[in-house]
């Protein structure tokens, strides 16, 4: 059982140069992961004269965007419900029709460039697993409704039998599956053809700011006009942002299922089960007949593995059906992930230095968000604002609310996160035989 271990092939391995001596481009981008690729892609696409160069720590993929569970949908933020409190209606429409935007530009990306990721476009249904989640679903679809969004509301009758027992569902449109370090690795490849430079190794121990930033590693220097900082759950570490903080999230694959087991499960290939509430499992098809399950253990900070937990992740399966009885969980891992007080990403400038960009805190819905999110950085940096939204939309923003931090938040945190897996954990024991409990709903990629 690995811990860093992932089901995905990720489209081969390439060993890419780290950087050494100084060199000079117009954009450097830090993080070679879906924000920092989908970034100098756009920027290349735009303008094919630009010199970009991306500096990864590791290796291309190797944070969220190659560990996550291949999730491709809309939402990005706080339920429709608590937007429109917050923000008022217009502003609640236009951020959730962005997250739809964000799928589609996904599935263009995918279709035009020929990328082989195993994509499946379908949709995501959430169930409620008890009547104070069935409320919470029905408040949420007459939010929808009363912002004309395409979110249905799933009554018990209507449920697919995998979610049979259920009192409710929200039914998502415009979605698909996918594998997100094939994409993530393909989408580097893409970018070197187009003169994109990328150095893997090189971890980023400074920046530099003057009249050109300066991005400094071991071993050397870019000396670049704009810098994009595309981290995500790592800028902590980084020391570029104190309003993300970093999680690691446990999931798991099982074995290659029997051709019973397929037939029964052979909905979640286009349509993934999703869980409502905090920690929950949720559930998915590989192509090649694996079931992937989300919604493990969870810990503070985005460094190292947690403790395989096969148990836990094992019996999520055997409680989504009778024929997942005597299913191994074949692999285990931990995908970083960040998260932000008001469950919103960042995207924007800093606030002292309109060379030097940002993105990230994508909460757990990065799959989408954080390709489109580098897309729009793309598109400020060549002064391309023709896409702009009509509403200016809650996380474009130079940053997110402070995230205290030091040893007594740290074990606080520690003890909320093991009570919350706890709480998870006593919640899902009742479920035997009806179905999935559900998930935490910032970790959903």
């Amino acid at each position: 059982m690995d811990g860093h271990g992932t089901p995905w092939a990720g489209g081969g391995t390439v060993t890419r140069p780290r950087l050494r001596g100084t060199r000079r481009c117009d954009v450097a981008v830090i993080g070679a992961g879906l924000t920092g690729l989908s970034t100098a892609i756009e920027l290349l696409e735009l303008d094919p004269d630009l010199r970009v160069m991306a500096v990864e720590a590791d290796h291309v993929a190797a944070g969220a965007s190659g560990r996550g569970t291949g999730l491709l949908g809309p939402r990005v933020g706080p339920p429709l419900t608590v937007a429109r409190r917050r923000y008022g209606d217009d502003v609640a429409r236009a951020a959730y029709l962005w997250s739809v935007s964000a799928v589609r530009h996904v599935l263009d990306l995918v279709s035009r460039h020929r990328i082989f990721c195993d994509l499946v476009p379908g949709s995501q249904l959430v169930v409620a697993s008890d009547r104070k989640e069935a409320e919470a679903q029905r408040r949420e679809a007459d939010a929808a409704r009363a912002l004309r969004l395409p979110v249905a509301l799933v009554e018990p009758s209507a449920l697919p039998a995998l979610a049979a027992g259920r009192p409710s569902g929200l039914r998502y449109d415009v979605a698909a599956t996918l594998d997100p370090a094939a994409l993530t690795t393909q989408l580097a490849r893409l970018g070197e053809q187009r003169g994109l430079t990328v150095f893997e190794r090189s971890r980023v121990r400074g920046i530099r700011r003057g009249l050109l930033t300066t991005v400094v590693t071991d071993d050397g220097e870019i000396v670049a006009n704009h810098v994009v900082i595309a981290v995500n759950a790592y800028g902590a570490a980084l020391g570029t942002s104190a309003d993300v903080l970093g999680l690691r999230v446990q999931a798991g694959v099982t074995q290659k299922l029997p051709d019973e087991a397929l037939t029964v499960l052979a909905g979640l290939r286009a349509e993934p089960l999703i869980g409502h509430g905090e920690l929950s499992p949720y559930f998915r098809l590989t192509s090649d007949g694996r079931l992937v399950i989300g919604g493990g253990a969870v810990r503070r900070g985005p460094f190292g593995s947690l403790a395989p937990a096969p148990g836990r992740l094992r019996a999520a399966a055997r409680e989504l059906s009778p024929v997942l009885a005597d299913v191994e969980i074949e692999s285990a891992w931990a995908g970083p992930v960040a998260m932000t007080r008001d469950g919103l990403p960042v995207v924007g400038h800093h606030p002292d230095d309109p060379y030097v960009h940002r993105a990230g805190g994508c909460n757990g819905h990065g799959l989408a968000v954080s390709v489109y999110n580098g897309a729009q950085l793309a598109r400020w940096i060549v002064g391309d604002d023709a896409d702009e939204q009509r509403f200016a939309l809650p996380w474009m923003r130079p940053k997110a609310p402070w995230i205290p931090h030091g040893k007594v938040m740290d074990r606080l945190l520690d003890r909320y996160l093991a009570r919350l897996t706890a709480t998870a954990d006593q919640a899902q024991a009742p479920q035997r035989g009806r179905g999935p409990a559900p998930k935490a709903q910032g970790t959903r990629t």
